[in-house]
């Protein structure tokens, strides 16, 4: 498992794999978008009617972005939680339970997705009093996430595609949570980033996430500050 969970984190994390595509001066067959138009000034579009006589229309303006510009590593202090208490009791009893509508569900044809989520917690819960202390990072909830992004300029990715946005401090967090989250399923870590949205420093210094197996909460493994700018320079900037 150790050794599939490293691959995994290689494969994913250690190499550059996307390529970006330029679409600047694509050859569009201009046969198919539609009548000439002519923008008269930033907010109405002019198009000529079959007729030959102009029309206008009110183009959409964007909503201004009020959100304040913030690094998350500055802001990462205001999603944190202490790991949760969450209830360890009866666990058996709740297996049984849940299993039980999950079959009957099933067998019916009705929806079993909450006892899906509901029996990978339970099982989960199981197993985390034996490891407890590998989960050692403090915690988060979409409901702060949420709020972070509604204040400051930030957004919330996978952390697969942003990869090249993390310094070899974050990779290794991901190794010891991949570890960690392999003594309770086999499933593949769920990552997420937490980075700048638009700014000169897009995507950089990121808040990385990690949800939890047991409960609908994130563990924030790390945040991170310019560590992260020495590989962009050697791998994309050429320095």
């Amino acid at each position: 498992m150790i050794s599939s969970v490293k691959k995994w984190i290689n494969d994913t994390f250690r190499k550059g794999k996307d390529k970006y595509t330029s679409y600047h001066n694509a050859d569009v067959d201009r046969a198919q978008a539609g009548p000439v138009s002519s923008m008269t000034n930033s907010n109405v579009l002019v198009s000529w009617t079959t007729d030959g006589s102009p029309q206008t229309t009110e183009r959409f303006k964007e909503p201004e972005d009020k959100r304040i510009v913030k690094k998350p590593v500055e802001v990462v202090n205001e999603i944190m939680n202490e790991i949760p208490q969450f209830d360890v009791s009866d666990l058996d009893k709740k297996i049984k339970v849940v299993k039980r509508r999950f079959g009957i569900f099933k067998e019916q044809g009705l929806d079993i997705r909450d006892e899906t989520i509901a029996l990978r917690y339970l099982n989960a819960r199981k197993k985390f009093l034996k490891v407890s202390k590998k989960f050692a990072w403090p915690t988060t909830t979409q409901e702060k996430i949420d709020t972070l992004l509604s204040t400051y300029k930030l957004m919330k990715v996978g952390a697969a595609s942003y990869s090249r946005n993390l310094p070899h401090e974050a990779v290794d967090e991901i190794e010891k949570w991949a570890e960690a989250q392999a003594l309770i399923n086999n499933e593949k870590p769920e990552l997420s980033l937490i980075c700048d949205q638009g700014g000169k420093e897009q995507k950089k210094d990121p808040i990385l996430l990690a949800k939890s197996p047991f409960g609908d909460w994130y563990f924030v493994l790390g945040a991170w500050d310019k560590e992260v700018m020495y590989v962009d320079d050697l791998v994309y900037n050429h320095k």
